[in-house]
């Protein structure tokens, strides 16, 4: 089996790394820018303050020196008080000769509008100034002057408030149209990325963008020129694989199924019983097609078989899911889950069409035909279905040429128990958590290692006897309670991982209804249930089958998303009938594929079937998907497989289902 997948360690984008780089080498300019402006700023203040001190000082010296010669200190008291009231200066001294104080005038340092940590970070040196005061030849003093710092702290707090408005509005306008700019230049890249992880999913995109820089745009041309080889390369695996589809399982003259692909996957849904809920099948005969080739020609005969063929696809052909022509003049028609007021329509619609067709073209009149059909649910045996479809086809018969007929479905042919009885038994055994597990070995085909347990469902009565999902499948489908009863068994198998049964189990395989699946909610429980389990959810792996897979594209892309996020794995069972699988296969490559076992038996005693069935594992091969096979049941079918590369399987050769206690 491939590996689990691991979830991705996250890393930053190339896109965010330049960013955060540009943006950490932005903010060291711009914040140096503003130091550096408020440093000068600053600086300038200083030489100012010291300007303005050593001109105070040089121009009251000189009334200071008549108001001293003359010896009077209240004159020059009132010469320093005149000057020191203006309220610019922090200090004014007057020194006699001998230095002693004869006037000293100082007010604290106060500063308004300015935060106590601006003053603290950004601290300001106000120099003083001195001028010495004369008479003549005589010296009488000094003056000291220390002018105040409060306008320039005022001045330089507003400078680095409109500086950093500026700064700021330059940087965030810079980041903006760097991340612009990054985001055109590195656009190619976020496509290459995406397409590295579309090859990683083995899907081979195109990238649209070119880069101009010339080391991405050739890595581009690198990328794009690689994908559309492989793709090719892989498109004509797809095709060589639906050409020996064809080979076998399609009606050269209609390009409808034939007879043995019809029975293959008529079996296929008989048997998978949470596909369908019930189902219109269509049996068509053309009346003397025989004679009419004859007569006319067997040309004419094909060309009034195309007609029956174009006729089923136009009115059929959205709500059909097989369309074969299954013999000669016959031809078998199924449509799932047709909604019971367009059955009755569809029959009519297909009978006018028919008898529009026929009567055209040479020998119209000639061939006439019978429409018998028949309506039963999932879970019916195959025997009991066409038994009432031959029914259908004689009542068809009775009501004279181009007849029709529809046989509905007995609501208790399941079982006596009834549709009602089987509800409430199934919703009973959800509430009491009656259910078992049953566990089948895949092994390595050359050495019969296990390799993975799937595992199987059992409903548990009242009485305590097992019940086989054949039976109450069909009935949770028909009641909407896939998605519940899938619940509940993937809740025991995760109880068996903890409660001791992980060494005994290993990996494990668990089949989920396309309902479930589809079920946004199921989906989201899911998640939270896999997020609880951790690691161990690597151990786990969730089959969808083929016709579930192929039906609804969109609602298995997203519930192979969520398990693989938590390291589980995604696949498809039942694979290799239906003609859009491999279309699927490519859009939406699963971890594994598991074949359909009547395909395996089929392959082993008809040389078309291998061939298809070769052309499968090359394709699976080329997307690097593991396949195993399913229902083995002899050593010739295990030589057979080993000779066709394929190396896992399971099946009674090997062992049967077994309880899991």
């Amino acid at each position: 089996m491939a590996l689990a997948r691991h979830r991705p360690k996250a890393y930053m984008t190339l896109r965010r790394q330049l960013f955060s780089a540009i943006f950490c080498i932005f903010l060291i300019v711009f914040v140096g820018l503003l130091a550096l402006s408020v440093n000068s700023t600053r600086e300038y203040l200083q030489q100012q303050l010291a300007s303005h001190a050593q001109d105070a000082a040089t121009s009251l010296s000189y009334p200071l020196a008549e108001a001293l010669a003359k010896e009077d200190k209240v004159l020059a008291g009132i010469q320093v008080s005149a000057m020191f009231d203006r309220g610019y200066f922090q200090k004014i001294v007057v020194r006699s000769a001998d230095g002693s104080p004869l006037i000293d005038k100082e007010l604290p340092a106060h500063i308004e509008n300015v935060p106590l940590w601006f003053t603290q970070l950004i601290p300001m040196t106000t120099p003083a100034g001195e001028a010495f005061i004369s008479s003549g030849w005589r010296q009488l003093g000094k003056v000291m002057v220390l002018s105040q710092p409060t306008f320039a702290y005022t001045h330089l707090w507003r400078s680095v408030l409109e500086i950093s408005c500026w700064i700021l509005a330059v940087f965030v306008g810079s980041l903006g149209l760097t991340f612009w700019l990054l985001r055109i230049i590195l656009r190619p890249l976020e496509q290459i990325e995406h397409a590295a992880l579309a090859i990683g999913e083995k899907r081979f995109e195109q990238i649209q963008v070119l880069s101009k820089a010339r080391e991405l745009k050739r890595v581009v041309v690198a990328m794009n020129d690689m994908s559309r080889r492989i793709a090719a390369i892989l498109d004509a695996e797809v095709a060589r694989s639906e050409k020996f589809r064809r080979e076998a399982y399609v009606d050269s003259v209609t390009e409808m199924e034939n007879r043995r692909s019809f029975d293959l996957r008529f079996n296929q849904l008989l048997n998978h019983h949470s596909e369908f809920q019930h189902a219109l099948l269509m049996t068509l005969e053309l009346d003397n097609l025989k004679e009419f080739n004859l007569e006319f020609g067997y040309q004419q005969g094909d060309s009034m078989l195309q007609e029956v063929a174009s006729a089923a696809r136009a009115i059929l052909g959205q709500h059909a899911s097989i369309l074969s022509r299954s013999g000669g003049s016959a031809f078998t028609f199924l449509c799932l889950d047709t909604a019971p007021d367009l059955q009755r329509p569809l029959i009519d619609a297909l009978q006018s069409r028919l008898i529009a067709g026929l009567a055209h073209g040479k020998g119209a009149g000639h061939i006439s035909f019978s429409l018998g059909c028949t309506v039963f649910h999932s879970g019916a045996e195959r025997a009991h279905v066409l038994a009432r479809a031959d029914l259908a086809m004689e009542t068809a018969r009775q009501e004279g040429q181009n007849g029709s007929a529809l046989i509905l479905a007995d609501e208790l042919e399941i079982q006596s128990t009834g549709s009602l009885g089987w509800r409430t038994m199934i919703a009973d055994a959800l509430a009491e958590n009656r259910w078992a597990l049953l566990t089948q070995a895949v092994v390595a085909l050359s050495s019969g290692k296990v390799v993975q347990h799937e595992v199987f469902s059992q409903l548990i009565d009242r009485q305590g006897k097992p019940i086989a999902a054949s039976l109450f499948l069909p009935m949770a489908l028909r009641h909407h309670l896939m998605a519940s009863v899938d619940r509940a068994v993937i809740t025991l198998i995760i109880e068996k991982l903890r409660g001791g049964h992980r060494e005994q189990l290993g990996h494990i395989a668990v089949n989920v209804a396309s309902q479930s699946i589809s079920s946004g909610e199921f989906r989201s429980w899911l998640d939270s249930v896999l997020t609880d389990l951790g690691a161990d959810a690597r151990r786990l792996s969730f089959e969808v089958s083929e016709f579930g897979y192929a039906r609804d594209l969109e609602a298995s892309a997203a519930f192979a998303a969520l398990v693989r996020s938590h390291g589980a794995q995604f696949g498809v069972d039942h694979f290799g009938l239906d003609q859009q699988a491999l279309a699927a296969v490519r859009r939406l490559p699963p971890d594994f594929l598991k074949l359909n076992g009547h395909l395996v038996a089929e392959a082993s005693v008809d040389s078309r079937s291998r061939e298809h069935l070769r052309a499968l594992v090359h394709l699976a091969s080329s997307l690097e998907i593991p396949i195993t096979a399913q229902n083995i049941e002899s050593e010739a079918e295990v030589t057979m497989l080993l000779e066709d590369h394929i190396y896992i399987g399971q099946g009674f050769h090997f062992s049967a289902p077994s309880a899991l206690v």
